[in-house]
């Protein structure tokens, strides 16, 4: 397929124009949180913008094979625009906040398309979380992790107290949220917690290539290894095994498997364009 560019509305509701930011490359969409003047801090209808932007790349006609969140203006994203939210009573808010990150969260992680997340600068608050959601992270160097809920005497959102104890470990985990810690990149990868911290001069460049790796790849077992990796946190090891041969059976038997051992067999006979 050739390679494309467009830019898309996340979508096509009237109103005030999306700070979301949709386009397409040869086989990666790159979803950005586009509102520089305000940090990319996302509101209810960013919120709901971004979740359609996400779910339009993972329609099975789109187009896109992987997937990328990234930020704007040097900043991954400042979380929730709190002076909105704040407008809300109790009741309103936590129905706000629901239901911004109940259709969010799954496309993220548990959609068609791996996920990357590109974090390019600072993530705030919530907006950790909707990196850590992705499949992959990768951060500059440069970027930091602000678990800054503590500092405004609030709790954390977008799934992190449940997350990110399942990637640092419960000591540490607790540790950052309740200092509010500013977790520089590369502590973030030397804890587990993202996948890699790269370079700035060469943060662009290894995302383009981690998507391109992902766009290319067959698309039949993304799914298949999440379920594994999500049902790995409370199955016993032998019912593991079962799961994993059950899955693997499925897929050896279907096209894209096919489609790979023909290729993989054609380069190693020297055919070229293989």
């Amino acid at each position: 397929q050739d390679a494309r560019r467009e830019l898309c509305p996340a979508s096509d509701a009237p109103g005030p124009p999306s700070v979301i930011e949709s386009t397409l490359d040869d086989g990666v969409a790159t979803v950005r949180l586009a509102s520089p003047a305000t940090a990319n801090a996302l509101t209810p209808a960013a919120f709901a913008d971004l979740a359609a932007a996400v779910a339009r790349w993972q329609h099975p006609g789109s187009g896109a094979r992987a997937l990328v969140l990234t930020g704007s203006g040097g900043v991954f994203s400042a979380g929730a625009n709190l002076d909105v939210l704040g407008d809300a009573d109790a009741a309103q808010l936590a129905r706000q906040i629901g239901e911004a990150l109940h259709p969010l969260l799954p496309l993220l992680r548990g959609g068609r398309l791996p996920t990357l997340a590109a974090v390019n600068g600072v993530a705030v608050g919530g907006a950790v979380g909707l990196a850590l959601w992705c499949d992959v992270v990768v951060a500059a160097s440069s970027a930091r992790f602000s678990l800054a809920f503590a500092r405004l005497g609030l709790v954390p959102d977008t799934g992190l107290s449940w997350l990110l104890p399942r990637l640092v470990g419960e000591a540490r985990a607790r540790a950052w949220l309740l200092t509010g810690a500013e977790v520089p990149a590369d502590a973030a990868a030397a804890a587990g917690m993202i996948h890699a911290a790269v370079p700035d001069p060469e943060f662009e460049a290894t995302v383009r290539a981690t998507a391109q790796r992902l766009a290319r790849l067959p698309q039949s077992g993304f799914a298949a290894t999440r379920r594994l990796l999500e049902a790995a946190r409370t199955d016993a090891l032998d019912s593991h095994i079962d799961l994993e041969a059950r899955e693997q059976a499925e897929l050896v038997t279907g096209a894209e498997f096919r489609a790979a051992m023909a290729a993989f067999a054609a380069r190693r006979r020297g055919e070229p364009g293989k």
